[in-house]
C-alpha cells in the first residue's frame, strides 16, 4: 500500500498476497512485450512501404529457408495433428534479405496452422517461373469470407475468423510490405470452408 495523495485517498493497494501480485505483476510484463512487439512491426511495416526498410540481400537456396522455418513450426502441426507436404526444388535461389523472407514465410505459416482444424493438410511449393520464383502455401482450413478477403492486408484488421486467435492483426501487413519491397508481390485466394491459397512471387537470382 502506497502513501496517501493529498485528497486523501490512496493510488495503489491491495490486499492481494505475494503470489497474486507477481501474478498481476506478469501479465503487466507480457501487455508491454506485446505493445513493444506491435509497435516494432509497426515500424517495420512503414519503413517497408516507404522504401527505407534496410534488406541485407543475399543468394540463398530457397529450400534453406523453408527448412528453417518448418524446424520452428512442425512441432506446432504435428501437436494439431495436421499434415505439412513441402515441394521444393534444392536448385532454387532467390536474391533476398533472408531474415525478411523467414518472417514471410513464417506468418503464412503460422496463419495456416491456427486457422486449419485436426488432421488438416498444409501444402508448400515453391518453383520458377521466368523470372520469378513462386511460393505457393495452400491449407485445407476454415478459409476467408469474400468481405474480409480484400482487407486482410491492412493494418490492424481482423476478420470474423481471426477475433478468438492470439495475434496483433499486422502479420499479413508485414508480409505484404517485405514483399513489396523485395519487388515481388503477393496474392491470395479463398473460399469460406476451403481453405486459404498464398502465393508469393519473388524475383529470381
Amino acid at each position: 500500500t502506497l502513501g496517501r495523495r493529498r485528497d486523501g485517498s490512496r493510488p495503489l493497494q491491495s490486499d492481494l498476497g505475494p503470489a497474486n501480485l507477481k501474478e498481476a505483476l506478469a501479465d503487466c510484463l507480457e501487455e508491454s512485450h506485446l505493445i513493444l512487439r506491435m509497435l516494432d512491426t509497426l515500424m517495420d511495416i512503414s519503413e517497408a512501404e516507404t522504401g527505407t526498410i534496410r534488406l541485407e540481400r543475399k543468394k540463398v537456396e530457397l529450400s534453406s529457408l523453408v527448412g528453417q522455418v518448418m524446424d520452428i513450426y512442425q512441432y506446432l502441426a504435428e501437436e494439431k495433428d495436421l499434415r505439412i507436404n513441402i515441394s521444393c526444388p534444392a536448385d532454387l535461389y532467390v536474391l533476398v534479405d533472408p531474415d525478411r523472407i523467414r518472417q514471410v514465410l513464417a506468418n503464412i505459416l503460422d496463419n495456416a496452422i491456427k486457422f486449419t482444424p485436426p488432421r488438416g493438410r498444409i501444402d508448400l511449393e515453391a518453383g520458377q517461373s521466368n523470372n520469378q520464383v513462386v511460393v505457393t502455401i495452400r491449407d485445407t482450413g476454415c478459409g476467408i469470407s469474400q468481405d474480409d478477403l480484400p482487407r486482410i492486408w491492412e493494418r490492424l484488421y481482423r476478420g470474423d475468423q481471426s477475433r478468438s486467435q492470439k495475434g496483433l492483426g499486422l502479420g499479413l501487413s508485414l508480409v505484404k510490405a517485405i514483399v513489396q519491397a523485395h519487388e515481388g508481390r503477393v496474392e491470395v485466394s479463398s473460399r469460406p470452408g476451403q481453405g486459404a491459397t498464398f502465393r508469393i512471387y519473388l524475383p529470381a537470382d
